[in-house]
């Protein structure tokens, strides 16, 4: 019974191990938490073409104009021509942007993470 009233609290090695989890999860989000604010100004560029009048009977060249300057503007450098894919079905234009980013955690264990955004534009 005595021993039981001693033994209050958490050791030092529990505490070093949830210091350890902690760290790691800050360490994480330091890391993830740039990759999706991009990701938002990814977003907010497709909103913007997609509420621009007239932007559905613009040509491929103009649309795909217009995200990379707002990409430019937002300084998102790692969304290229390569991965915006615009096609036209009927009165139609569908913009995808699919990129994958990788982020290096530990020596060699990386975070990968992927996005795919696609908005329709319709002929007004």
């Amino acid at each position: 019974m005595r021993t039981l009233q001693k033994q209050r609290g958490l050791t030092f090695i529990s505490w070093l191990i949830i210091l350890i989890v902690a760290g790691f999860l800050i360490m994480v989000g330091i890391k993830i938490t740039p990759v999706y604010l991009d990701h938002f100004s990814v977003i907010t560029a497709l909103e913007a073409v997609e509420k621009e009048p007239f932007s559905a009977r613009k040509s491929i060249r103009e649309l795909r104009r217009m995200i990379t300057k707002r990409l430019d503007v937002n300084s998102i450098r790692h969304v290229t021509n390569e991965h915006i894919n615009i096609k036209r079905a009927g009165g139609i234009t569908t913009i995808n942007i699919a990129y994958e980013e990788r982020r290096p955690i530990v020596y060699n264990i990386s975070l990968v993470m992927v996005f795919d955004e696609t908005v329709e534009l319709t002929a007004n």
